[in-house]
């Protein structure tokens, strides 16, 4: 029972496949087939944030992670946090291993929701952008995203103020 309150989304996911082999299977059988693709495209990448993550959470020491994103950095870190978020490739949910890291080792909410909302900005496209769109359009868009993002940051900390501690410790 406990397996699957936890696992409640997987399991739902896992009966809808069943019941709709059963009532279309050659669509079914498709779409497992292009699933287990793109999973095995998607692998790599994968466990190179996975052992990116794990080299951080080993070399990385928590002072270092508050000095820089920590509670006292302030505005600062949160900058910084947003700084980083634009130079980060990759999709964006093969990285919470990553924020989790740091949220682990002390950084501040709002640092990591910072670098979760610049992650649209992506620094090596800009000046492929500004080709098409100009570089007024693009500073701007760039501008505005990292204002966002920091909002964003401030936002789901005060927001989530609390409950992030609860998710950590379980």
């Amino acid at each position: 029972m406990k397996y699957l309150k936890r696992y409640w989304f997987e399991c739902v996911v896992a009966i809808l496949y069943i019941t709709l082999f059963f009532i279309l299977p050659s669509k079914t059988s498709c779409a497992l087939k292009e699933g287990v693709v793109m999973f095995v495209k998607m692998l790599p990448v994968f466990l190179c944030v996975v052992l990116f993550s794990s080299f951080l959470s080993a070399f990385l020491s928590p002072k270092t992670v508050q000095r820089f994103m920590g509670r006292k950095t302030g505005v600062k870190g949160v900058l910084l946090g947003a700084l980083f978020g634009t130079v980060i490739v990759g999709p964006l949910w093969i990285l919470f291993p990553l924020y989790n890291t740091l949220l682990k080792k002390g950084a501040r909410l709002a640092v990591i929701g910072a670098m979760i909302g610049a992650f649209a900005i992506k620094t090596p496209w800009i000046p492929y952008a500004a080709g098409f769109l100009g570089w007024p359009f693009i500073s701007i868009i760039v501008i505005l995203t990292i204002g966002y993002a920091v909002i964003e940051g401030y936002l789901m900390e005060k927001v989530l103020k609390g409950s992030s501690k609860n998710k950590l410790e379980s």
